[in-house]
């Protein structure tokens, strides 16, 4: 390779990392648009007082809440779920998927964003429509970390984490287990800190395996309209030892 063509070679690459900083400062941005909008004013905006399922429901859904939330409290625990809560926020999945496209893993990164779109577009619609108070609305007795307001129905974090759970498997499979052990401690922290019921946890897996699903269903079509818009879609491999300029034949 002649030294002109090892500079321009390196420009492009240059050119190639600028665009893909730029491109994670604005998902960046787009994260923490989105939990602005998501949790702080669309669900802040409104706090559902009359829980629209039938007595029956509510009723099993309250004693299986507090056989959890009251029946198993402890002050570790309680700091341990008030962590690993927050793994299934907007925040920390964008942050995540952010992180693995600015790192080489561009096709991890953009998935595991498709997958929080996928989940956003069907949550905030049922939130909604099924506006259902919080359990420490609805039970004086609940032990909550943190008053999270808007709908509890169905379970933000827990779409989050099963979709990016059914994501990650499918591109590690090996790796299947951790990760839907994650989503569960998640999904279970949920119900620990007092902000959600579960039957919003049953729902919160069908739609993250859904959101999950759709995700990896249309791989190609996603990786392909990032290319129209002139993303880097492709995972950096290791460039070959050999294929590396040495100072001589820049020289």
């Amino acid at each position: 390779m002649s030294p002109s063509e090892t500079v321009r070679e390196s420009s492009g690459k240059g050119s190639e990392k600028q665009r893909t900083v730029a491109v994670g400062l604005v998902l960046v941005a787009l994260g923490a648009a989105v939990e602005l909008v998501d949790e702080v004013l669309l669900q802040g905006a409104f706090q559902p007082r009359v829980d629209p399922f039938p007595l029956s429901i509510s009723n099993w859904d309250a004693q299986v809440f507090l056989a959890i939330n009251g029946g198993l409290a402890n002050l570790y625990l309680g700091w341990f779920f008030n962590i690993v809560t927050r793994l299934g926020s907007t925040l920390f999945m964008f942050v995540l998927s952010v992180l693995l496209y600015m790192g080489g893993r561009r096709r991890e990164g953009m998935l595991m964003l498709a997958s929080i779109v996928f989940g956003t577009l069907i949550v905030l619609p049922l939130k909604l429509a099924v506006p259902r108070p919080r359990p420490y609305v609805s039970i004086p007795s609940a032990i909550v970390f943190g008053r999270e307001a808007g709908s509890s129905f169905p379970s933000g974090h827990t779409v989050r984490i099963f979709a990016f759970a059914l994501v990650a498997s499918k591109l590690r499979p090996r790796l299947s287990l951790p990760f839907y052990s994650l989503a569960c401690l998640v999904a279970f922290s949920r119900i620990y800190t007092g902000q959600h019921y579960p039957l919003d946890i049953l729902a919160g897996i069908v739609i993250g395996l859904l959101a999950g699903y759709l995700t990896v269903r249309y791989e190609d079509g996603i990786l392909k309209a990032a290319s129209e818009l002139r993303l880097p879609v492709h995972s950096r491999a290791p460039e070959p030892l050999s294929a590396r300029p040495n100072e001589s034949s820049i020289a």
